[in-house]
């Protein structure tokens, strides 16, 4: 498999350097450093072994599948408004002749997002008032519209949200119809439990909010789905976490 640094697919990666100097995360100082996510998924997906290793897990229901190339730190669009969100890993592969998305959020221990949309919300409201010309709040009433207007909708971690949408809208645009979602966790001394749990209990509500309540929780190196509803815009789902430990 190929690491491109965009859409392009002209210049390759090959390298954890390369990684940085072409797809850098947003904060180099804080994110940037040795067993903290960023800095761990370009020395997992630039070294071989491990690549394969992960293709052996997505083969639990995937049989026959291959892995074309990868784009890191890659918009994902969803709507038409600025600052689309980005994706810290996506995979284009086939399974026999279907096209596949795999859709990787690096974790280490950092939450999925600073906020849950209820907060996300005051604030979009806020950013209204003083600039009509927000449209936050915008993205965010759309997305709730999208999640069938359920009132459980507030209770989600934002990041989670627009990490679906963007993940769904994505392969629909590029003709695909099954999709993975993996949350890619890397534990080592420096991780907090504390944190670590508190995600699970994120991702568990979202995966029982999402699947209507057949599924109400994911463990470590699990796959659950397909999920094929409203929600996945009746895409064919999988839910994955990939946990590893650095030494």
């Amino acid at each position: 498999m190929k690491i491109y640094k965009n859409r392009k697919k002209k210049v390759e990666i090959l390298t954890v350097k390369e990684w940085f100097e072409h797809c850098p995360p947003t904060n180099q100082k804080k994110q940037w450093v040795d067993k903290r996510s960023a800095k761990e998924m370009a020395k997992f997906w630039t070294d071989n072994q491990k690549r394969d290793d992960f293709q052996l897990y997505l083969k639990k229901v995937s049989k026959e599948l291959v892995f074309n190339y990868a784009l890191p730190e890659i918009s994902t669009e969803f709507d038409d408004y600025r600052s689309p969100r980005k994706t810290d890993l996506c995979i284009f592969a086939k399974n026999r002749n279907r096209k596949v998305l795999i859709s990787i959020e690096g974790k280490a221990d950092e939450h999925f997002g600073e906020n849950y949309i209820d907060k996300e919300w005051i604030l979009s409201i806020n950013a209204k008032i003083k600039n009509k010309k927000s449209r936050k709040l915008d993205r965010i009433i759309e997305l709730y519209k999208r999640f069938n207007s359920d009132s459980e909708f507030i209770n989600l971690r934002y990041q989670l949200t627009y990490w679906l949408a963007g993940s769904i809208d994505e392969a629909i645009r590029n003709e695909i119809d099954t999709v993975f979602l993996i949350v890619q966790e890397f534990h080592s001394d420096i991780t907090s439990k504390k944190k670590i749990d508190a995600n699970k209990e994120d991702l568990d509500y979202f995966i029982n909010f999402i699947t209507n309540s057949s599924h109400k929780r994911i463990n470590k190196n699990e796959l659950i789905g397909p999920i094929k509803n409203l929600f996945t815009k009746q895409i064919n789902l999988y839910i994955g976490k990939f946990q590893t430990y650095i030494e």
